[in-house]
């Protein structure tokens, strides 16, 4: 019998199970973090799926390069029904160097998108990533986003975008892409069950913020937030988890030095059930992002009970009440200040939130059937 392989630059040792007529190519240029995670769900779903991933690191290159990085493994597919691509890589450079994928059913998943995505001016966007993603677009022949915000964010800047063309420019692009788009969300494996050991301290407000620690996520305006409670005198205790990379924004260090009593957990947890049973002990999950196309901590801390309080903006709006949005860091502020006098009342909150908000929806268990249908024959 045929097998296929899961082959990936992460691991060395292959996994081998064995294949069926309809075969499923899956590529990831970034494979780490929610990227990983979806990648591992769908191999759950089809075992003999071939795998080809490439390690999440320098993403830049990725973008540029990770076709031909992956040249050799790409040859080396099998005949292929569904190719899945993440939207990190080119497309058309996939179909390119391997012709055999171009009678596939090509379906290209976006978990953020670079036109969208945030800089410190118009003018410092390198139009290659965005240029990228409008191909490979073109080139699939079904486009999932993960949110409603990040389709329209996508598609509504694409004529714009291409409009930077001195001359020559091509015109109807984002209506032909918005034909074949559809919103699939990240499926989110919450645990079915949460751990029954862990309580929360209700004699202050325990805050969590679970989000890399890097600028787009804008801690600038959460620690100024917290600075503020310090300065009003107010009782809390926070969490500061998510992943670190090299480049750390300074006011991380420079919140910590000053209000190290305040600390209940300062950076990752080293697992994941380490990670649900600490947001379980926490009364309220914060985002001050200025990037999000999604947003799967936030969910995650709401499925352990935790109130979220996060910027009306982005992603959020599609997902969350109006009782759980702020417009201005005051307001955020103004909302954690009346938590912290009394940290029960987050409790029913979130009992509030869950009464109109349908968590189930971005689950995998929810989510797993319309996947796929998404990897089966057809469905074009």
């Amino acid at each position: 019998m045929a097998t296929s392989r899961k082959r990936s630059h992460d691991d060395s040792e292959p996994v081998l199970s064995a294949s069926h007529d309809h075969h499923v190519a899956i590529i990831e240029m970034f494979n780490g973090g929610s990227h990983r995670q979806l990648v591992d769900l769908l191999r759950t779903l089809i075992p003999s799926s071939t795998l080809l991933t490439l390690p999440a690191k320098k993403w830049h290159w990725r973008a540029r390069c990770g076709a031909l990085q992956l040249l050799l493994q790409l040859l080396d597919l099998p005949p292929t029904s569904t190719l899945f691509l993440t939207a990190v890589g080119s497309l058309p450079e996939v179909l390119a160097l391997c012709p055999n994928l171009q009678s596939a059913k090509k379906v290209l998943y976006f978990h953020e998108n670079q036109l969208a995505y945030p800089t410190q001016s118009e003018q410092n966007r390198d139009f290659q990533y965005g240029y990228n993603q409008v191909l490979s677009a073109l080139a699939a022949d079904m486009v999932l986003f993960n949110s409603r915000y990040n389709l329209e964010s996508f598609i509504d800047r694409v004529d714009a975008f291409l409009n930077k063309m001195p001359d020559c420019k091509p015109k109807g692009i984002a209506e032909k892409i918005r034909k074949k788009s559809e919103v699939l969300y990240f499926p989110v494996e919450f645990p079915l069950k949460l751990s029954r050991d862990v309580s929360r301290d209700n004699s202050e407000l325990h805050i969590v913020w679970p989000h890399r620690w890097e600028h787009d996520k804008n801690p600038d305006d959460l620690f100024a937030s917290f600075q503020s409670l310090v300065d009003s005198g107010l009782k809390f205790k926070v969490s500061v988890l998510g992943k670190t990379y090299q480049d750390v924004p300074e006011v991380f260090e420079k919140f910590r030095s000053t209000n190290s009593t305040l600390i209940a957990q300062w950076g990752p947890l080293d697992t994941r059930e380490e990670y649900l049973a600490h947001l379980q002990s926490c009364h309220v999950v914060v985002s001050t992002a200025l990037h999000e196309f999604y947003g799967v901590a936030m969910l995650e801390g709401v499925w352990a009970g935790c109130f979220p309080l996060c910027p009306n903006r982005l992603s959020y709006p599609e997902i969350y009440p109006r009782e759980c949005l702020f417009n201005t860091p005051a307001q955020l502020t103004k909302q954690l200040r009346q938590l912290c006098k009394n940290p029960e009342i987050a409790r029913r909150r979130w009992e509030g939130v869950m009464e109109k908000m349908d968590i189930q929806q971005y689950s995998w268990e929810r989510l797993k059937s319309r996947y796929a249908d998404v990897l089966g024959p057809g469905n074009l």
